[in-house]
């Protein structure tokens, strides 16, 4: 994205009525409207691609908690859901249906059913479709029954309606499902068949089996290096607008740009184009920060971990409370371990599923994430944690910074025991020899309790939300 404010900082220095005469002055303009119009093509297809992303994660965050309606709203009114071997179902009314026959609405006691949603492919096309390949990595438990590993690739499609992207085919292949307590080496259960309850509209468009068995997903791209991507009028626009192209259907009005009467351009849609480019790099950098606190907290990095939060933000994780400033916030990173890694010691902390939105005038984000931890000491104990994130982040001097990290928890679990029988509901809490600025924001519990942690964001369709609690 550098070189388009390369290209539109070249747009601000031209002074074309110095440069040439009236006339060719005119004919300059309407080139530059032109490429104008290709540079607002690319930045429009780059917000859509975002755009797309947030709705994949929202669904997935909406999936786990069972908020079924919020879910079906993210579908066109004409589209098809299809996961693993349950068929196929059409229209956004049964697939709605079809979701509210995989469990009671709304969090449940016992029940733990995160789907993440993993390393995506997005192409976006000039006609208002995109397509995305996605990893799904399911954690299913139910408590004193079950508890389950799953994973599974989805080949999707979505439509933009009215400028607001929807869903248009969801479609999860999945490729394995085993017991925890057996694990893959041991135990590969089949794909779900169709429900007799409620029987899908149309079969399953491919049959397969899951692993052992070996199948590949048909990709919806060709390799990005070898591939022979012949583009068109569906292509992915990114990086090949052809320029030329838009000569014939723009001109100065049309994109707001006049000869004053000392003949200059008003450039008010290049300003435009530039704070709408300033908000795209500004996603980027939130979610670079995010991964990279990640990094820092995998490997005990806390000086570094403390560096990249605002001079008066706060951290608040497990319900242990809000440690407000620099030296708080350092304080707080000891109840986790010493500085830099230990031998022995393991703390994989990986960040994923970032839904994230960038204030109007680029100065504040929110961002919801996922947590998925790999702990332990060895030979004493391993454990796995699920978690959520709902933080803010500020712009300073030009610069992101961690305004607000707040985790929530989901579960703790030792490797050897899953989650079937977890004891252990609340979250460790206050620490009286390390003990935080101010209390806990929001008190929750953990699986086998049931919590949805808030959204900071409404539906993306249709703005709702309602939730069930």
């Amino acid at each position: 994205m550098k070189k388009y404010s390369l290209i539109i900082s070249c747009f601000l220095l031209l002074d074309v009525s110095q440069a040439i005469a009236q006339t060719e002055a005119e004919l300059e303009l309407i080139r530059i409207a032109g490429e104008i119009a290709g540079l607002e093509l690319e930045i429009q297809l780059l917000e859509d691609e975002n755009d797309v992303e947030n709705l994949q994660r929202i669904f997935g965050f909406y999936t786990d908690k069972h908020q079924w309606a919020q879910a079906a709203d993210l579908f066109a009114s004409d589209a098809t859901i299809e996961l693993g071997g349950s068929g196929v179902y059409v229209g956004k009314e049964n697939i709605q249906d079809y979701l509210q026959s995989l469990g009671e609405a709304g969090p449940q006691e016992g029940i733990l059913d995160d789907h993440m949603q993993l390393q995506p492919v997005i192409h976006v096309y000039r006609n208002g479709t995109a397509k995305g390949r996605w990893h799904q990595f399911s954690q299913e438990a139910e408590f004193g029954v079950s508890h389950h590993w799953g994973a599974g690739t989805y080949e999707n499609e979505y439509v933009k309606q009215d400028g607001v992207w929807k869903i248009g085919k969801l479609h999860l292949y999945s490729t394995m499902r085993t017991p925890v307590d057996d694990g893959w080496h041991v135990t590969a259960l089949p794909r779900t068949q169709p429900s007799e309850e409620l029987p899908p509209d149309l079969p399953s468009n491919v049959e397969y089996e899951n692993y052992p068995a070996v199948y590949v997903v048909p990709f919806h791209y060709d390799n990005p290096v070898t591939g022979n991507d012949e583009g068109g009028p569906e292509a992915s626009a990114v990086g090949t607008v052809d320029i030329s192209t838009t000569l014939g259907i723009v001109s100065i009005a049309s994109l707001g740009i006049r000869q004053s009467d000392n003949g200059e351009a008003n450039l008010a849609a290049i300003e435009e184009l530039e704070h709408r480019l300033g908000l795209l790099e500004d996603a980027d950098e939130v979610e670079r920060l995010q991964t990279i606190y990640g990094y820092y907290l995998a490997r005990n990095q806390w000086d570094e971990l403390t560096g990249i939060f605002a001079p008066d933000g706060t951290i608040e994780i497990a319900m242990r409370g809000v440690y407000r400033g620099a030296e708080s916030i350092r304080r707080n990173l000891d109840l986790y371990g010493v500085q830099d890694e230990l031998p022995g010691q393991l703390h994989n902390h990986m960040q994923y599923q970032p839904v994230i939105h960038i204030a109007e005038d680029g100065q504040t984000a929110n961002l919801r994430s996922r947590a998925f931890s790999m702990m332990g000491t060895f030979g004493n104990q391993g454990r796995f944690m699920g978690g959520t994130y709902e933080n803010i982040y500020v712009k300073r001097d030009g610069v992101w910074m961690l305004y607000k990290d707040q985790q929530i928890n989901t579960y703790f679990a030792g490797t050897d025991d899953g989650w079937i029988n977890l004891s252990r509901s609340a979250p460790p809490g206050i620490t009286e020899a390390n003990p935080p600025d101010e209390p806990p924001t929001m008190n929750f519990e953990m699986y086998p309790k049931a919590f949805l942690p808030p959204y900071h964001y409404e539906n993306p369709v249709t703005g709702s939300t309602d939730v069930v609690e």
